[in-house]
Parts: structure tokens; C-alpha cells; sequence
């Protein structure tokens, strides 16, 4: 670990001893960048002279101006998602503004594009061009973002500490209620890494992406779109990973002319039982899933653009050998119809309109397990099932005036829910009981959010943004209305309203072309999620106990505050990104200890959680590339004087590439500290040591349309376990892969 920081140390040194040294401008150029088919123009383009390091970027309005060196013929102009520009300067009249069209870029499989703070960077790289990996593993490159794992599948997102209804997970900003009571089904389960076309991440209450009150911040997946005018085209990929002799196979083909586009999809896993480093295959961990994704593109007019999209997940026999039951059948439908209206103003650039209904079902079992010889509900089988639907409505603007930049959202949705579970004892002579987990329970909520941001002829950006939330329970089924009322006599209902809401401003200066700095405050109020208010005996796998909802609980209240640079642009040769931040939580929600096996969900007093992420990246040459990150999370249960649970511990990575037309190489450390810092008397937490991974891929093109992928995960096969790991189970050891992509 130590040579590897010190080998990336040196190279961001020497990095910066290679910029080039500065000229007398020569005059001024200026001008306005479009989009070639909206003819909208493209704010946030980066506009710089090929050979220098220094640029500007197009403001509102898609204007610019530049100074013009000597010696320097090549403006360059780029931005995601467009095909880069360059613009010939030796006959160009530098008086007279240009106009320069950007192209659209058709989403072809191409890198996923990760936008997380104020960030945005193409995730590149050899790992990740495989698209038959389970999404879940690209995420892990992100800092200040972990996941709780289970075993081959199954994990969902922690957010500076923060996890389940703190953490909002979309899909192409839908929401989707997991219809597991024991998590066992995370929305990451239903998008598959050839469908991506984005992930847009928000840390905190963090709203320039996502409005939420969520504390933790909010994951959307957005999903890979077919474009206009783009053909036909298609691509099919295979895989197989030793460490759990898991096959998969996907294949995707797409076709657009100038009104209609289509793209479909489809991946298959089949995988065995998972391999931890050396140590015994763990039985019962293998898992058989396969997804289809539907997207038609429809363009009726010239603004007016419609978009349906489909996508179905459907798992098979999923085993969890560390938790108390496996998971029988998922079944998973999200679907979706989307209008979008271009520049139906002069100040107003869209208003999108989406309608949205996604429908959950889930069964599980212990059918497979010796129920004799456990300690919690010995002697019984306890079959489950649970079914959500989540329906919805949003409607967004966007609109400029000035310098100010507007968003506007309206959100109308509803959640409904229903679990049960049936205890058969292994004595037939025994009586079957009947339990209802969730008693037909149902959520209304009504969102309003705005947020503007202002930016100065003197480089600041002043942002405000403000999320009022709606939301009203029922709860219909009669048992479990009885049961609650058993529990809690003293509340006077069992269906409260309630108002959440979130509230931020924030200051950005731009001190120079390539230092950024900036301060971000936020309050909000999250409204108690449908589990937490209504759920009765759920199992939550983290720390082993079943937990009973509360419909008294208040909303929880979080403050943040966060403090960070920006060093540099995607064209630098060395870039930055760092948050400090601390978030103190009032009203906090968590369960508390009845007795050995059971908690009430709970307000706890006072949670402070403190921490930080950096990453930084040099570019070498045109070829070399390196990058490291560092997060860590440091949480307090005031009240109890401990640390609050499952806190991930300091934790980054460490890489190199070479990047190259015919061979690519990476190599990357993945390394976490020891956690001792655990909670023990609300909750029995284990501590977990220190570890380092070391991963290798090479990717090779083998003709223009045939590429071949090779990697080596934890190639020592050390044995650890990550902290965020259910029941400390063990992570994977060495797994040797490859892929082979055809593409036509």
C-alpha cells in the first residue's frame, strides 16, 4: 500500500512540473455553442486551445469568450454526451463571434457516466467496459458511497453512513418500493450495467440532482435510451467468473430514424455457490436472475419527444447462507412514459412529464435450511411473501433569466404494501400461525421543490433550493390495525399526516480556471417510512433482530453543513475533489432493544455523523493515467454515548491505466482500515480487520467489432469481510474473468 501511494504521489508531482508554460495572449475569441439537432445552446461546454491546460466554460446561454495565444490554431470544444468540436483558427476572423455546432453522441454501451456532487466524470477504464458485471460492482468506485453485500446479489447503498429509506435509489427518477421486508430485494437488483447509460448521485442533501429530504442523498439510474437517426446497431457479450462459476450472457439491439427510435435488451445470470478467499465454497450462495429492458423513442414534432420505457427482472432460486431464509422467486415490473417538451419558451428550455407505475412481488423460504438447530424460531418454517406498487406522476421545468438558472418539480406519489408469513412447525401435530407484517398498508405524498442558482459577472454561484413534502399513512388489513392498536393504546391515531421538508442554500467561487471552492448548508425534516411506522416483525439482517414499526414516530430532523474544492477539469492533467462535512440528526429513528431478539423503531435523540472524500486523478501522457480516493465516516449516538451502527470504516483505492486502441491495462488497490468502533449496547456489531485487494484487467480489441476482456479481483485471495457485510460474511476471494463482446 505504501508503494503504491508513493507511486501515485510521484506521478501527480510530476504531473504538474509537465504543464505548459504560459504565452502573451493575443486578442480575444468569442462565440456561442448549440446543440446540432435542438439548436438549444449547451451551457457548461468546455472550451480551451489545443496544447494549453487552461480553457473557460460556455455560460446560460452557450456563450463564451477566450484569450487567443499565438502559436496556438486549434479551439477545442467539448461536453459529455457530445462528439468533441475542433475549430480551425488560422482563417478565422477572431473579431467575429463563431457559432460551433455539437453532435449528439448515440448511446452505443459506451462507459457509464457517474455524476456525483459537482463532479461529472465518464467512469472509464477496463473494468468498466464489462457490462455482464452486476451494476452494484461499478458503484463501488465511488467515494463517500459503500454497499452492504449478502452474498452474489442483493446490495444496496450506504451514503456517508446512511442507508435504506435515508437513501432514495430511482430509476430514471421513479420511485420503486422494494417489496423484500427483510431487504433481501434492493432497487439495484433491477438495472443491469448494459442498460445504464448514467448514474447520478447526490451526497447529503444535495438537490441540484435529486429533490429529496432524504439525509443521505439519493442514487438515480438512469437508464440507456435509443437516439434518433442513429440506425441499426447492436452488440451481444458472455462472461465467466470463477469465484462463483457464475455464467451470464446479454445482448442488446437498437434502430433510429428521424421519428422513432427502439432499443431492447436482455441479460441472463446463472451463478454457484460464492468462494471466499481461502477459505471453503459457502453453500447455498448461488442465485439464477434474468432482465429484459424496452426503450421506444417517439418525436411526433419537433420539440416533442415521448419516451416508454419497460423494464421486467425476474430472479429464480437466490440463496443468502448467512441469513435465515433464501429467496425463492422476484419478481420485478417498472414502467414508464416520459414527454418531454423542448424550448417551449424563450427563457424556458424543457418541462418533462413523467407517468410511472412499478409493480414488486417477492416469496421467500427456509424450506432449504435445518430449522431444528437454530437459535431464533427454532423448529419452524417460515415462508414469506411480499408485493409493493409504486405509482406516480412528476413534472419538471427548466428555465434560465439572466443568470440565473431555474428547476421546478411537482411530484404526486403513492406506495402500497403487503408482507405476510406463515409459521409451520416441524411437528405436524403443531398448529400452523398465521402473521402479517405489512397489514395493506398505503402512503400518499405530494412533493413541491425548487432550486435557483445565480452566478456573477465575478465568478460566484450562489444556490437556494427549498423541498416541501406531504405525506399521509393508512393502514387497512383489520388484524394488523388490531395489533397496533394492542401495542399502542395511548396514540390517538394509528394514520398520521404529516409535512417534511428540506431547505439549502450554497456559495461556489470560481477563483480560477481551475480552483474551485464552496459552502453548502441544509435542513430538512424525513418523514417515516412505511416499514418504519407499520412493520411488524421484520428480520433486519444487519444486526440480527426483528424489529416492530411505530405509527408515532416523529419525522427526523438533519442539519449538514459541508465545505469543498474543486481542483482542475476533465481536461486537466491533474484534478481534485474534496468534501468535509458533518450531519447532526435530531428525532433519530432507529430501533431500540426490547429485548434479545426484538426492537422498536424509535426516536433516539441526537446522531451526529462527521466526514470526508477525496479523489484525485493525473493524466500522464495521452496513454497513463492514474487516480486514488479516501472516504470515512465517524458516527455518534449522542444519547447512548456509542458509536452509531455499521459506520463504514476509512476506506479508498489506488489505480493505474493505460489506455490504448488494440491493449488497455488497469491495476487498482482496494484497501479498507480496521473498524473498532462499534455499537454494543443497542446493537450486537462485530469488529472487522484491516484489508488490501489487488485487481488487475486487460481489455483487448481484437477486430473493430470483437473485444475481449480479462481481469483477476483479489488476485493474493486474501480473506476479509467487509464491515457492511450481513452477519460478517466473508468476501469473495480470487475470481478470474472474461468476457467477449461482438459488436455489428
Amino acid at each position: 500500500m505504501k508503494v503504491l501511494f508513493l507511486t501515485t504521489f510521484f506521478i501527480i508531482v510530476h504531473s504538474l512540473g509537465m504543464q505548459v508554460s504560459p504565452a502573451s495572449p493575443g486578442g480575444k475569441i468569442s462565440g456561442k455553442v448549440m446543440d446540432a439537432q435542438t439548436h438549444e445552446p449547451v451551457p457548461g461546454a468546455h472550451v480551451y486551445l489545443e496544447g494549453r491546460e487552461n480553457g473557460t466554460v460556455t455560460d446560460l446561454n452557450g456563450n463564451f469568450e477566450i484569450e487567443h495565444y499565438p502559436g496556438f490554431s486549434t479551439l477545442v470544444i467539448s461536453h459529455l454526451g457530445f462528439r468533441v468540436s475542433y475549430v480551425e483558427l488560422g482563417d478565422t476572423d477572431l473579431h467575429a463571434p463563431l457559432t460551433v455546432y455539437l453532435a449528439a453522441v448515440p448511446i452505443r454501451s459506451d462507459d457509464i457516466i457517474i455524476t456525483a456532487g459537482r463532479m461529472q466524470m465518464r467512469y472509464s477504464g477496463v473494468y468498466s467496459d464489462t457490462k455482464t458485471r452486476a451494476v452494484e460492482d461499478h458503484m463501488g468506485a465511488i467515494p463517500g458511497l459503500d454497499m452492504v453485500t449478502r452474498a452474489n446479489f442483493a446490495k444496496d447503498p450506504v451514503i456517508r453512513g446512511l442507508r435504506d429509506s435515508r437513501v432514495n435509489v430511482l430509476i430514471d427518477g421513479m420511485r420503486l418500493t422494494p417489496a423484500c421486508v427483510d431487504g433481501m430485494d434492493p432497487a439495484t437488483a433491477y438495472v443491469e450495467a448494459d442498460n445504464l447509460q448514467s448514474i447520478e448521485i447526490s451526497r447529503g442533501q444535495d438537490n441540484q440532482l435529486i429533490s429529496s429530504t432524504a439525509p443521505g442523498g439519493s442514487v438515480n439510474f438512469v437508464m440507456a435510451r435509443p437516439a434518433l437517426n442513429s440506425g441499426f446497431f447492436g452488440n451481444v457479450e458472455t462472461g465467466y467468473h470463477t469465484v462463483s462459476h457464475q455464467r451470464s450472457i446479454q445482448a442488446a439491439l437498437s434502430y433510429g430514424n428521424e421519428r422513432w427510435a427502439i432499443r431492447t435488451s436482455g441479460t441472463y445470470r446463472d451463478a454457484g455457490d460464492l468462494q471466499p478467499g481461502k477459505g471453503a465454497r459457502i453453500a447455498g450462495s448461488g442465485l439464477k436472475k434474468g432482465n429484459v429492458y424496452t426503450s421506444i423513442l417517439y418525436r411526433p414534432f419537433e420539440n416533442h419527444r415521448f419516451n416508454l420505457r419497460y423494464i421486467g427482472d425476474f430472479a429464480g432460486k437466490i440463496g443468502y447462507p448467512m441469513l435465515i431464509m433464501d429467496t425463492r422467486r422476484a419478481d420485478a415490473h417498472i414502467t414508464g412514459i416520459e414527454h418531454t417538451w423542448n424550448n417551449p419558451s424563450e427563457n424556458i428550455h424543457t418541462i418533462t412529464t413523467n407517468l410511472y407505475l412499478n409493480h414488486v412481488q417477492h416469496w421467500m423460504d427456509d424450506y432449504d435450511r435445518d430449522v431444528t438447530q437454530r437459535d431464533v424460531m427454532a423448529n419452524m418454517y417460515m415462508p414469506m411473501y411480499g408485493e409493493t406498487t409504486t405509482a406516480g406522476v412528476t413534472s419538471e421545468l427548466n428555465a434560465s433569466s439572466g443568470s440565473r438558472l431555474i428547476h421546478l418539480k411537482l411530484e404526486l406519489f403513492s406506495i402500497d404494501a403487503f408482507a405476510d408469513m406463515l409459521m409451520e412447525h416441524v411437528d405436524s401435530s403443531v398448529r400452523d400461525m398465521y402473521l402479517v407484517n405489512l397489514g395493506d398498508v398505503s402512503q400518499y405524498h405530494g412533493v413541491i421543490s425548487q432550486s435557483i442558482r445565480y452566478f456573477t459577472e465575478n465568478n460566484w454561484i450562489f444556490g437556494a433550493n427549498a423541498h416541501a413534502e406531504f405525506g399521509t399513512s393508512r393502514i387497512r388489513e383489520k388484524s394488523a390495525i388490531a395489533t397496533y392498536r394492542a401495542e399502542y393504546p395511548g396514540i390517538s391515531t394509528l394514520e398520521p399526516t404529516d409535512f417534511g421538508y428540506s431547505a439549502g442554500l450554497s456559495a461556489e467561487k470560481q477563483v480560477s480556471e481551475w480552483f474551485m471552492s464552496g459552502i453548502r448548508i441544509s435542513d430538512g425534516r424525513r418523514l417515516p417510512g412505511h416499514l418504519e411506522r407499520y412493520g411488524y416483525y421484520i428480520y433486519q439482517p444487519l444486526d440480527g433482530f426483528f424489529y416492530y414499526g411505530n405509527p408515532a414516530l416523529k419525522p427526523e430532523r438533519s442539519s449538514q453543513a459541508e465545505v469543498f474544492i474543486t481542483l482542475g477539469n476533465e481536461h486537466s492533467r491533474l484534478s481534485n475533489s474534496t468534501s468535509l462535512w458533518v450531519n447532526r440528526m435530531e428525532n433519530y429513528i432507529a430501533g431500540s432493544r426490547i429485548d434479545r431478539y426484538f426492537k422498536r423503531y424509535d426516536n433516539m435523540g441526537v446522531a451526529t455523523l462527521t466526514g470526508f472524500e477525496t479523489d484525485i486523478s493525473a493524466r500522464i501522457n495521452s496513454r497513463w493515467s492514474s487516480a486514488a480516493s479516501v472516504s470515512y465516516v465517524f458516527g455518534q449516538h449522542n444519547e447512548l454515548d456509542e458509536p452509531l451502527p455499521m459506520m463504514p470504516p476509512l476506506k479508498g483505492a489506488v489505480s493505474l491505466q493505460r489506455e490504448a486502441e488494440i491493449v488497455s491495462l488497469e491495476t487498482r488497490l482496494r484497501w479498507a482500515s480496521a473498524q473498532n468502533r462499534v455499537a454494543e449496547q443497542n446493537s450486537l456489531e462485530t469488529r472487522t480487520s484491516g484489508y488490501a485487494l489487488w485487481d488487475v484487467y486487460t481489455r483487448i480489441q481484437l477486430t473493430q467489432n470483437i473485444m475481449l476482456q480479462i481481469g483477476a479481483e483479489n488476485l493474493l485471495n486474501t480473506f476479509f469481510v467487509d464491515h457492511l457485510s450481513v452477519n460478517s460474511m466473508p468476501g469473495a476471494g480470487r475470481n478470474i474473468h472474461g468476457a467477449l463482446r461482438v459488436t455489428f
